[in-house]
């Protein structure tokens, strides 16, 4: 022990301080042992350096559920999105925020035969209206989604249930009365509007059969009940000549005319036209005088003089004509002056000159705004087609105008606020629905009675909602001195 103090301390100790080293040593000694008695008691410690707390992303993200689905049932890709929103909220070191729905403009579908070789340019026509109303309207709400199908009878259920799984919160489609159909019985959903009059109350099991030749999905899937005319969300519009030879008689019979002379062409068109016309006339209390059918030949002229010389026809306060302009303008000089005749738009040009018009002086007959009222101002917001087309197809265009107009008007309401969001499905879910035949609403149902409709000032008539069908009411046009002008504005 001295040998290890003088080690410490030095080799010069005496005597006298040995006792005193000794019991420091002592001491010290007993400290050592109790310092390495404390070290084996206390745990190992890493000597890595601590890891400090990071701020946590485990922040959930909102999760768009069906509503009637509990949490849990959330879907694979729902989840992965959470995930990803909530990794790219923690890059930015905040919490992930709900992005309000309003902020990203929602799609209105828009189905037509644009593939059809025989309806293609029709349903362009329709298409360049639709688009131009669309962007003349902004498209913070809504924005157009275009669908190309090829034949309406085949493709359009499935194009319908694709629309819908793309999360579209309207649909625009059946430019065809086929297509109008099948529409009819795929909607009750969305707000969907048909650009054709459907063919309603036939048979559950021919809808079926039609429906399974269509989209491939089995009858049992489809509603059964194809009489939709009490469909909430199903309507529909059409630029029917049949609307505008009713329109006529109409207008006949309102001024007081009460006995018809039906001049009509033997072309298929103008013997439906004549039909319609005295279906409504008959109906409003009216009388036939004589029906004379012509074909525009060159001999039809003193055919058609001698006819209304009969003493049957002689009986007529008015006459209506059934027939394209060529052959109007070959018939009228044979009818006789001074007795007011009536016909549908099919009866003119509305690009003709005055000249050309000279021959039917004085004949009264429905028009739509955009080619009757130019300088209306409803009309004028719009602008006219980039590309020249006939003026059948034009009068397509002014349709695809008023469609968007409608549809605008009809979810518009509906799909703000907290409504929207309440009812939004996962675009997984939809499309899951939609494979299995069951539409999934992305918007609240929209009630008639709850939510009238205000009427629109559109450039194919005055749009009124009766029941599920528009009705579109028409200025009656008079030829003066070959220029169209206003008899008496829309109703």
């Amino acid at each position: 022990m001295v040998l290890v103090l003088k080690s410490i301390y030095g080799t010069n100790c005496t005597a006298a301080s040995t006792s005193a080293l000794a019991g420091r040593a002592f001491r010290w000694s007993m400290l050592l042992g109790l310092l390495l008695l404390a070290s084996m008691s206390m745990p190992a410690v890493s000597q890595e350096k601590p890891a400090m707390p990071q701020k946590t992303s485990e922040t959930p993200a909102p999760l768009v559920v069906e509503p009637s689905a509990p949490a849990s049932a959330a879907t694979p890709s729902a989840t992965a999105n959470t995930a990803n929103a909530a990794k790219d909220s923690g890059a930015a070191g905040k919490p992930a925020e709900e992005t309000p729905l309003a902020e990203k403009p929602k799609s209105i579908a828009l189905i037509l035969p644009l593939s059809s070789k025989a309806l293609g340019k029709a349903a362009e026509a329709a298409r360049a209206g639709f688009l131009a109303a669309a962007e003349l309207s902004g498209k913070t709400q809504f924005e157009a989604r275009v669908y190309l199908a090829d034949d309406e009878a085949l493709s359009m259920a499935v194009l319908y249930r694709k629309a819908v799984s793309d999360g579209a919160v309207a649909i625009v489609a059946g430019l065809t009365r086929d297509g109008a159909t099948i529409v009819a019985r795929e909607a009750g959903y969305l707000p969907t509007l048909a650009l054709n009059t459907p063919a309603l109350n036939t048979p559950a099991s021919n809808t079926q059969a039609l429906n399974t030749q269509a989209s491939n999905t089995p009858a049992s899937n489809t509603p059964s009940d194809f009489s939709r005319a009490d469909a909430n969300n199903f309507f529909h519009i059409t630029l029917s000549l049949d609307w505008e030879a009713r329109l006529a008689a109409r207008a006949a019979a309102g001024e007081g005319f009460r006995n018809v002379a039906i001049v009509a062409s033997n072309a298929t068109l103008a013997k439906r036209i004549q039909e319609a016309f005295e279906k409504e006339w008959l109906k409003l209390g009216g009388t036939v005088a004589t029906r004379i059918t012509f074909s525009g030949g060159l001999n039809d002229g003193s055919k058609i003089k001698t006819a209304m010389e009969k003493p049957d026809a002689s009986k007529a306060d008015v006459v209506f004509l059934a027939a394209d302009m060529s052959v109007a303008r070959f018939a009228r000089p044979f009818l006789p002056q001074g007795l007011p005749v009536f016909a549908t738009a099919q009866t003119f040009d509305p690009r003709a000159g005055a000249v050309e018009n000279l021959d039917l002086d004085s004949v009264k007959y429905p028009e739509i705004p955009w080619f009757a009222e130019r300088d209306h101002t409803a009309v004028m917001a719009y602008p006219r087609p980039q590309n020249a087309m006939p003026t059948e197809y034009e009068r397509l265009y002014a349709l695809g105008i008023d469609a968007w107009r409608i549809i605008y008007a009809l979810v518009g309401p509906a799909v703000s606020g907290a409504e929207m969001q309440s009812t939004m499905v996962t675009t997984s879910a939809a499309t899951s629905a939609a494979t299995a035949g069951v539409l999934v609403s992305t918007t609240p149902a929209r009630s008639n009675a709850k939510q009238p409709f205000a009427p629109i000032d559109g450039v194919t008539g005055r749009i009124t909602l009766d029941g599920n069908q528009f009705i579109r009411s028409l200025p009656i046009i008079e030829m003066r001195d070959g220029r169209p002008q206003i008899a008496k504005p829309a109703e």
